[in-house]
């Protein structure tokens, strides 16, 4: 008979009388040592505050660095920014190894969503940031951060993409749920969104003719589809209390821990 797994794909699963906890220590561990980091001195953050990083010169070259240090004497100034900003992440798993996600079955909270983007803050294409996250029974199960593709010519127009990608993985996320037996009671699930000009937008109280967003007519209408399948609903939560800010900018330590915390982490 076969015992608990302890190691799958490179993640440790640590077993308690009422959760599991999944970390990485061990990738990070031979990361840090192929790139001769194992005795560096390990730092609060992933990314330091305010920091903005701009498009590699060759992208190519870009991704040789990540392969090989010895090819960072060749390099040209704004490739170094890249490999300091690589240097600093490092730290920061070496700080943070023996984190992980735990998953408990203490209670059966319904499945919650956060989204959220930023307004673009890349200097180079000022393309704006997505970022999101799925909760269930307090657990986190699914997040993302990424790019978006083209420029949004507001906040709300950002903020509606982004729900736009979060709305698209709660439809799939439902469906996975009902094939692997987990009750959601069939209930909109709740998005939360600190975007007041969004929610408006999408709850119907705020013009689509006009210039602002019309042309982003094809999204907001689907978002309305979405809320009126009973699908999602969407609720304010002030900027403060949503949990996904650190995955559409580099936070401080106090708050990054915050977050951490709530996520379980």
């Amino acid at each position: 008979m076969l015992g608990l797994a302890n190691l799958m794909l490179g993640i440790k699963i640590t077993h308690e009388e009422n959760s599991i906890t999944l970390s990485q220590c061990h990738y990070i561990d031979s990361l840090l040592d192929l790139y001769g980091m194992t005795n560096c001195k390990s730092v609060a953050t992933a990314l330091i505050p305010n920091t903005h990083l701009e498009e590699p010169l060759d992208q190519e070259r870009e991704s040789f660095l990540a392969l090989n240090v010895n090819y960072q004497s060749t390099i040209e100034s704004l490739d170094i920014q890249h490999w300091q900003a690589f240097l600093h992440l490092l730290k920061y798993l070496k700080g943070t190894s023996t984190i992980g996600l735990t998953y408990c079955r203490d209670n059966q909270e319904p499945p919650t969503a956060y989204s959220d983007a930023d307004w673009g803050n890349s200097r180079v294409s000022r393309c704006s940031v997505t970022g999101y996250l799925i909760t269930i029974h307090n657990n986190l199960v699914t997040w993302k951060t990424r790019k978006q593709p083209t420029v949004s010519l507001s906040l709300v127009e950002a903020g509606y993409k982004a729900l736009t990608d979060l709305a698209c993985e709660l439809m799939w996320f439902r469906h996975l749920c009902k094939e692997i037996s987990i009750n959601t009671e069939d209930k909109p699930i709740v998005v939360n969104e600190d975007n007041q000009g969004c929610i408006n937008t999408a709850n119907g109280d705020f013009n689509t003719n006009s210039g602002q967003m019309k042309h982003v007519d094809i999204q907001i209408h689907f978002i309305r589809e979405v809320i009126s399948s009973s699908i999602i609903r969407l609720s304010y939560t002030p900027t403060t209390s949503m949990l996904e800010d650190f995955l559409t900018k580099a936070v401080c330590r106090p708050e990054l821990q915050k977050k951490m915390n709530c996520l379980r982490l």
